[in-house]
């Protein structure tokens, strides 16, 4: 266990400041405000996390610039996650498969990803594993400490992130096991569930204006000129499989998260058949293995309750138009997954059990080597391009963020003033050149486009600027573009001198 949980440690903490903050963990940033005030009023508009919010901004207060600093609670909770999930395994599944558990947990490079990224997943996977031990321990000895711990942990674990909520009906069936005092037990899950839907109160009214919960509604009809969410629809045939890939090898092993996002396609994925095979092959057979494992602990009831809910209300949620489908939101089943694994393994017999764990510290040794040796699978370079233009903007200039704003308003310290560009524009190009036209400066605009993909996969901005601009200077950093066009060059053609 302490050997596990020392590779956890270093694993996490290297190279945990080396990447640029993405526009999510800006926001978490700008949520937590380390260096400066957090009111009540402030933790009340969080609806995403506010205990994990005010942890970072006790963290960060140090050093409230500090990647590092900002990622420290993700990171000194993913270490803490080894031996919960390793505790968590000896109460669910038997202490022969605590060992497998903490070895896997400290592996992980989906959990060493969200380790290193300032959101809360990380902490989310952690209160999963703290509160499952704990609510198993007050079913097997029902004494009100035990049963206080184990509520205190589940509101602590919906405080650092709503969708917590999703473990919740697999700790019910933990609590109500016990048939000879299911009639008590039902009483004292009512009290707990009113007892934590008070606590979730004060967020309500922030909850009902941050989301559209008419999108949830099954017969309800798009009204006249309603604008999707992103899309017919944010759920795609893959998504399954992919959040399943990614719980395996993470998001370093295989197309990377630029690529999908800009061909979703058979062609992208052509490009990586050999690691999606050996992945497919090693994760899929232990899988199989995994499910026999389960249903000799009398265990695979709860394994499904598990993944299966949280999976619905995702897909029914990006059905819906109301939320996109992404694995980060199916974190709170991740400690299954790594768990089926822990029971598989330990149920191989010695070569067999050999034989695979080679197989995966392969495939996992290979995806954390991409993580942090790798630009292609990290985040954009959005500290570097902001510090290019910091250091070269001159006053009268002006500097457009194209689709991303938020790290550019974290990173840029420039004397030019700083303003949003919105890609959205390149579903019509005739409309992207006028707007874009309107938007730069005559005396000279720097553009830094990032995450085109997301908006314009044809690349039309690029295009436009090639073509309008084809002197302008170019810069490529990570995943972002910029351009520096000087006074002269701002003008479309046919419109004369500016």
């Amino acid at each position: 266990m302490i050997a596990a949980t020392v590779v956890a440690a270093v694993l996490r903490f290297f190279r945990l400041g080396a990447q640029s903050l993405w526009i999510d963990e800006v926001l978490t940033w700008a949520s937590a405000n380390p260096g400066g005030p957090l009111s009540a009023r402030d933790l009340l508009e969080n609806v995403h996390g506010p205990l994990y919010a005010l942890i970072v901004h006790a963290a960060a207060a140090v050093a409230p610039r500090s990647e590092w600093a900002l990622r420290l609670p993700s990171a000194l909770a993913g270490v803490l996650a080894v031996p919960a999930l390793a505790w968590l395994a000896a109460r669910w599944l038997g202490r022969s498969c605590a060992g497998w558990a903490a070895w896997l947990a400290a592996c992980s490079p989906f959990w060493i990803w969200y380790s290193q990224e300032a959101r809360p997943y990380a902490m989310l996977m952690l209160m999963v594993c703290v509160s499952g031990a704990l609510v198993l321990g007050a079913a097997r000895d029902a004494a009100r400490p035990r049963v206080l711990a184990a509520a205190s942990a589940s509101a602590a674990g919906l405080l650092v992130a709503p969708s917590f909520a999703f473990v919740l009906p697999v700790h019910l069936r933990w609590w109500l096991e016990d048939r000879a005092a299911r009639a008590r037990r039902q009483r004292t899950a009512g009290l707990a569930a009113l007892l934590l839907a008070a606590l979730g109160l004060p967020w309500v009214p922030q909850a009902l204006r941050t989301w559209d919960w008419q999108r949830l509604h099954p017969l309800r009809a798009a009204a006249p000129g309603e604008a999707s969410l992103r899309g017919t629809t944010t759920f795609h045939a893959a998504a399954i499989p992919f959040a399943l890939h990614a719980f395996a090898v993470g998001y370093t092993l295989g197309p990377s998260l630029r690529e999908l996002r800009a061909s979703p396609g058979p062609a992208t994925l052509a490009r990586h058949t050999g690691e999606l095979l050996a992945v497919a092959a090693v994760f899929g057979t232990l899988g199989v293995l995994a499910l026999g494992a389960l249903r000799r602990r009398r265990r695979l009831g709860d394994a499904l309750l598990w993944a299966g809910f949280p999976a619905l209300i995702v897909t029914w949620f990006a059905l819906s138009n109301f939320k996109v489908f992404h694995p980060r939101y199916l974190a709170a089943a991740s400690p299954a997954f790594l768990l089926a694994l822990a029971a598989a393994l330990t149920d191989l017999k010695p070569r067999a059990r050999v034989v695979f764990a080679a197989a995966v510290g392969t495939l996992w040794a290979a995806s954390l080597w991409q993580h942090y040796a790798v630009p292609a699978y990290g985040k954009e370079d959005l500290r570097g391009a902001a510090r290019l233009v910091s250091e070269r903007a001159t006053a009268g200039e002006r500097v457009l963020a194209v689709n991303s704003i938020d790290p550019m308003l974290y990173y840029y310290r420039g004397a030019a003033p700083l303003a949003p560009f919105w890609l959205g524009f390149a579903s019509d190009p005739q409309r992207l050149g006028q707007k874009l036209a309107e938007a730069m400066s005559g005396r000279g605009t720097w553009l830094v486009l990032s995450r085109a993909e997301d908006l314009d996969p044809e690349g039309h901005f690029a295009s436009l600027m090639a073509s309008r601009h084809p002197d302008a200077e170019r810069f490529e950093f990570e995943g972002v573009k910029v351009w520096h066009v000087r006074g002269a060059e701002t003008a479309p053609p046919g419109s004369g001198p500016r």
